[in-house]
């Protein structure tokens, strides 16, 4: 009967452990409900290649 109960623990304990794994819910914060602040950097010209003449 002792072993009864050990499997019965263990048993139990695993399918607890088991139905914890995982994330419940959404998967991402969506952007409308959270904004992220962004700093606005203004875009700067490419640098040029150095001619090179020979």
């Amino acid at each position: 009967m002792r072993n009864f109960y050990a499997k019965a623990a263990f048993l139990s304990l695993l399918l607890m452990l088991l139905s914890a794994c995982g994330t419940k819910g959404p998967l991402y914060i969506p952007e409308q409900q959270y904004p992220q602040d962004t700093p606005e950097v203004s875009p700067q010209p490419a640098p040029t290649a150095p001619s090179s003449s020979y």
